[in-house]
């Protein structure tokens, strides 16, 4: 981004030797001293299609990066890694890419020389299909590294290379004559570096070029200085010295000030850091001006944003040391970030498709601010901004940055106020769940946190303690204690609604009361609790909502409702695709999860395929991206259950007190039943198992009580099991050319199937067998009302009857599982 990009004329042995290195080496470096074109190049190679990489391409600049973890953050986010999983982050790179085909291009290596090296050989060692391109002044210096080493441009290249910029700046610029002469000097003044090249090429609207070669001669005397030199990055640094003399004071005070800038930066973001006595903010704008048209500061037009080249930001960041401006503009660029992040945090980053991108691009800023202030020994203040942007980790995808930025702060904070320490606690505990998983882990952190809060009575004390306590109970759900869970949830959310004004606290405290609920079976009061967070939500948190829409939607779903769980859904994909979301944690998945559940509620409730079957491709496409298993495996079986030439078509629809079933051309009507309405429940959600006891509660919309010593079958059941098996006797009895050999099988199946329910209900005497749970009366009571709805159904309706009986599997836990697709109408 904000680069210079074009082809050089000439440059092709350089560009055809590039190719052909990728193709035979796993690593190539290209290499030279600064100003001599490396990026540009790769760049120029990327965009000509490289060696035809079949794989993808992650480009991450390192310029501006500083530590191991800086530059370990960068790449797991060009690469897409959503979390580490708990382990170092090399580690989670390296499984994350295993099978992956990756072109990985570090650009500007040299200052992270030995991190980028470490990095790149466990990616080596460790993936099947990871090559790696480098731009730096040296090899790494790995094992079976290809090295290509850029020369200064030739003068015709050089030359060329001018044009090619001056005509940037004005158009139609067309030297002759001693022009002409005069840029063959400035290219050799400069060496053929391009860098330089195109520092003296900004002055082409200025100076004739016979004028920039004589002010160029006239300031350094580089017009004397014939063949090789020893050190051509000296060269660079005299040519930008040349330039940066013939800036306006106010453009040279504005390149010094704005070296503090890691990367690129917005253009709002320069008064507030690089306004000084000798450079108003009304000023400042003419200064960057200046400084863009001598190509000194880049700008990048699709994304509006500035950048100094490294090598521009190393020259600038010496001027502001002579200076004495370094350490001034250092403060006032974390000021201004740490006030941009706090500015977000006190409205809860709402609304989320306005902040997260913002602060996404300012991602590098934010770590920039969060170093100068611990090497500034501000702990404190480091600790504030680190805790502030925990929800940005998070929705951001970048947990084990956030994790080690708290972790960095509190090890310089030993005197923060406890309320911020045990903020800091319920940040490392919510971040780490989601990028570890380890549930175990982040419930020690989050009481450390309620332990510091023990003793306080202050404002905030009691919301910050509700906070700790219902993320401590989602803790106790994921580690299968749901009753504790809802105890500390609810417990949680009384104190925060304390504070009606904390709109997203409020959605977070009915969420974890909702899972609670849910975790505990009460799937009626988890849906009003997260009824309760989608109405919290209107107006305010885009994600919280998007995880109200969801949790609800799959409470409808296990209810058998598929049709009202359908808008819910896709209402989260909604809000997902507009905060642009990939994953939030195991909890709440991610976007390829949500796509899939889309694509599979569709075909439960009956819609129309298509759109079942392009969001399963899509949800199977982000799955293999974001490696989540699960969601692969949902859009592989919706995938499965549309494929094929054709499908047959079901009714099975109620209308008032009668039902109209059907299969291909036939329909028939039936009276209402218990059983018809529990079989539509299991057609709703082919494959997927139903409890007894759940589907019975769902088909007559009242909840079932678990109790002891219940009979197994009550009288009347037993007595309709020994008519339907005599009347099945009666049936084999038949003779052949009556009762055909298909269906003689099937009376024989059922007949041992209630042969067998009979002997495990009743025993000596004809006594019936007593229970230790409703769920085994449950079991019995929801098989006989299924066997009797498909033996209605039978009657009426053969062809329907018999894929429901092949289909149907009852039990404990019932299911539908139809080896030929129906596309079912309810």
């Amino acid at each position: 981004m904000a680069l210079t990009r074009g082809v050089f004329v000439g440059r092709a042995e350089s560009l055809q030797a590039l190719d052909a290195l990728a193709l035979s080496a796993p690593l190539v470096t290209v290499s030279g001293p600064g100003g001599v074109g490396k990026t540009r190049l790769v760049l120029e190679w990327l965009d000509a299609g490289g060696d035809a990489h079949s794989g993808s391409t992650a480009l991450v600049r390192l310029d501006g990066l500083d530590d191991a973890a800086a530059v370990h953050g960068a790449v797991a986010a060009a690469i897409g890694m959503p979390r580490t999983g708990g382990q170092p982050y090399v580690d989670a790179m390296v499984q994350w890419l295993h099978d992956t085909p990756l072109r990985l291009v570090l650009d500007n290596c040299e200052h992270v020389a030995d991190t980028v090296a470490a990095l790149v050989q466990a990616l080596l060692d460790g993936t099947r299909e990871v090559t790696v391109v480098a731009t730096s002044r040296s090899p790494l210096g790995i094992a079976g590294e290809a090295h290509l080493r850029l020369a200064p441009l030739a003068e015709a290249d050089a030359f060329d290379l001018f044009i090619a910029r001056a005509l940037q700046r004005v158009p139609g610029f067309m030297p002759e004559g001693p022009s002409s002469s005069a840029i063959q000097a400035i290219c050799r003044a400069v060496d053929g570096l391009p860098l330089a090249i195109e520092l003296a090429a900004g002055w082409a609207a200025v100076l004739p070029a016979p004028d920039l070669a004589a002010q160029l001669a006239q300031g350094l005397a580089l017009l004397q200085r014939r063949g090789a030199l020893p050190a051509r990055h000296a060269t660079l640094a005299d040519t930008m010295q040349w330039s940066h003399q013939l800036l306006s004071p106010a453009a040279q005070s504005l390149l010094r000030r704005l070296a503090a800038f890691p990367a690129s930066f917005a253009v709002e973001a320069v008064a507030p850091v690089c306004a000084n006595g000798a450079l108003a903010p009304d000023g400042i704008l003419l200064a960057l001006r200046e400084l863009v048209e001598h190509s000194l500061v880049q700008f990048d037009l699709p994304s509006g944003r500035y950048r100094l080249l490294n090598t521009v930001r190393l020259f600038a960041t010496a001027l502001a040391r002579e200076a004495g401006d370094w350490d001034i503009v250092r403060q006032a660029h974390a000021a201004h970030f740490a006030a941009l992040a706090l500015g977000a945090r006190a409205v809860d980053f709402v609304p989320e498709d306005r902040w997260l991108p913002r602060l996404q691009a300012e991602v590098d800023n934010l770590h920039a601010t969060l170093r100068t202030l611990l090497d500034s020994g501000r702990g404190v203040q480091a600790l504030e901004l680190a805790t502030a942007l925990t929800t940005f980790w998070w929705t951001a995808g970048r947990h084990r940055e956030g994790l080690g930025w708290v972790r960095a702060a509190l090890g310089q904070a030993e005197d923060a106020p406890p309320m911020l320490r045990a903020a800091a606690q319920f940040g490392l505990g919510f971040l780490g769940a989601h990028d570890t998983g380890d549930w175990a882990v982040a419930a020690a952190e989050l009481d450390q946190g309620l332990a510091l809060l023990a003793p306080l009575q202050e404002d905030g004390a009691d919301l910050l303690r509700g906070y700790l306590l219902c993320l401590r109970g989602e803790c106790d759900n994921m580690a299968g204690a749901p009753q504790a869970g809802l105890a500390r949830a609810s417990e949680g959310a009384a104190l925060i609604a304390r504070h009606p004004q904390d709109r997203w606290g409020r959605g977070f405290a009915a969420w974890n009361v909702g899972f609670g609920h849910e975790c505990a079976g009460d799937l009626p009061q988890a849906a009003l609790r997260y009824e309760e967070v989608i109405a919290s939500q209107r107006g305010n948190s885009l994600v919280v909502r998007m995880i109200g829409c969801q949790s609800l939607a799959g409470v409808l779903e296990r209810q058998g409702r598929a049709a009202e769980a359908l808008p819910l859904f896709d209402e989260a994909l909604q809000l997902c695709r507009q905060v642009g979301l990939m994953r939030l944690g195991d909890v709440h998945g991610s976007l390829a999860r949500l796509l899939a559940d889309c694509a599979r509620v569709r075909v439960a409730a009956g819609a129309e395929p298509d759109d079942a079957l392009a969001l399963a491709r899509e949800a199977l496409a982000s799955a293999e991206a974001l490696q989540d298993g699960a969601a692969a495996t949902v859009a592989a079986e919706v995938l499965a259950r549309l494929a094929g030439p054709s499908r047959r078509q079901g009714v099975f629809r109620r209308q008032g007190p009668v039902w109209c079933v059907g299969l291909d051309e036939a329909q028939a009507m039936l009276p209402d039943s218990k059983g018809l309405r529990q079989m539509r429940h299991l057609l709703q959600v082919p494959g997927e198992e139903m409890a007894a006891a759940e589907l019975a509660a769902a088909a007559d919309d009242a909840p079932r009580e678990i109790g002891r010593g219940d009979p197994a079958l009550d009288a009347r059941a037993v007595a309709q099991y020994r008519k339907r098996l005599r009347l099945l006797d009666e049936a084999l009895a038949l003779p052949a050319e009556v009762l055909d050999d298909e269906r003689r099988d099937e009376v024989r199946r059922e007949h041992a199937f209630l042969s067998q329910e009979l002997a495990r209900s009743v025993g000596l005497g004809g006594r019936v067998r007593r229970t230790g749970s409703a769920n085994e009366r449950m079991r019995v009571n929801v098989t006989r009302t299924l066997r009797a709805a498909i033996a209605e159904i039978e009657a009426v309706h053969p062809a329907l009857g018999a894929h429901l009986a092949r289909s149907i599997r009852t039990g404990n836990f019932c299911r539908y599982q139809a080896a030929e697709r129906v596309h079912w109408q309810f």
